[in-house]
């Protein structure tokens, strides 16, 4: 049972519990910012617990991720315990669904209006593995899915569908954040891939997908110094909003220079950090602290998942 626990646990890649959780964060941020006056800043139980749901929803998703994707994982991660045969696919399956099934359960008693979201996100993460061999769609597809997270608890907190001016904050403030994360996941894994039959931009002349990768990056740091400095009246403030835009420059330029040595693994780490700070870019002055600690905590587990083919 342990050892199951164990291999589960690998297989579920905590570090990115933090980019679900984070754009929860994001989404619960927003609804306090559009809530009814009186009660703004009024943080709830609920809203703990729909953080926590959105940590575990990626690994419990996962593990259907690792069984689908198991013919390429062969050849990117060799090691992970779904191609390995450490963890037993019936009951990770399992676990998995018992996850979800309280998660949805809990979700509807808090309120019915996250359901849709939940099975908006669930169907679109089935299109996303349809379309993985789609380059560009793909990632668009991703992003999306992802998102939902936020509209999520959008509707949590308000108890009603989020309006269409939070829609226009999520499509254009969270989602290109997770279109940027998936597009720059996709290079580890070009072997893998190719043998798979599975077509993603990253196997096309490398100059043109590093290309965008700049642009994508560059254009993630100027969004991050426009909203840094768009925010925040405060004259004590005014380090936390020059630190926030200078931390998503190095993490980007750190993801860069590694993604060039084709150190992978590190960059994959370096992406997951760059994700969640850019996710915390429009409330960092609220949520630095949370920031910090979760850019600590995915490096501290990558020193766990030390190893490039799991």
């Amino acid at each position: 049972m342990l050892k199951f626990l164990y291999y589960y646990l690998r297989s579920m890649r905590l570090y990115y519990g933090f980019v679900t959780a984070t754009t929860v964060l994001a989404g619960l941020c927003l609804a306090h910012v559009h809530h009814t006056p009186g009660v703004q800043g009024r943080w709830t139980f609920c809203d703990a617990l729909m953080l926590v749901f959105g940590f575990l929803a990626w690994g419990a998703n996962q593990i259907f991720s690792d069984w689908c994707d198991r013919k390429e994982d062969a050849i990117n991660a060799p090691h992970r315990p779904m191609v390995t045969g450490a963890l037993a696919p019936r009951p990770a399956f399992a676990l998995s669904a018992a996850i979800l099934i309280v998660i949805a359960g809990a979700s509807a008693w808090m309120s019915f209006w996250t359901i849709p979201f939940l099975i908006l996100g669930g169907c679109l993460n089935i299109l996303y593995s349809r379309l993985k061999r789609v380059p560009v769609l793909n990632c668009l597809v991703y992003a999306a899915a992802i998102s939902c997270c936020a509209l999520y608890a959008v509707a949590g907190v308000q108890d009603r569908c989020p309006d269409w001016d939070t829609v226009s904050v999520v499509a254009i403030m969270i989602l290109p954040v997770h279109f940027l994360m998936c597009h720059n996941s996709y290079y580890k894994d070009v072997a893998g891939d190719r043998a798979a039959g599975v077509r993603t931009l990253q196997q096309y002349p490398s100059a043109i997908a590093k290309t965008l990768t700049v642009g994508l990056e560059v254009v993630a740091i100027q969004i991050s110094w426009m909203v840094a400095y768009g925010v925040g009246d405060e004259v004590g403030e005014s380090w936390r909003r020059f630190l926030q835009p200078l931390l998503v420059a190095a993490l980007a330029t750190a993801h860069f220079i590694f993604l060039q040595k084709q150190r992978h693994h590190v960059a994959t780490c370096l992406n997951c950090q760059l994700c969640v700070a850019l996710l915390h870019t429009m409330w960092f002055l609220e949520t630095w602290p949370i920031e910090i600690v979760s850019l600590v905590a995915i490096q501290l587990l990558f020193l766990w998942y030390n190893d490039e083919k799991e």
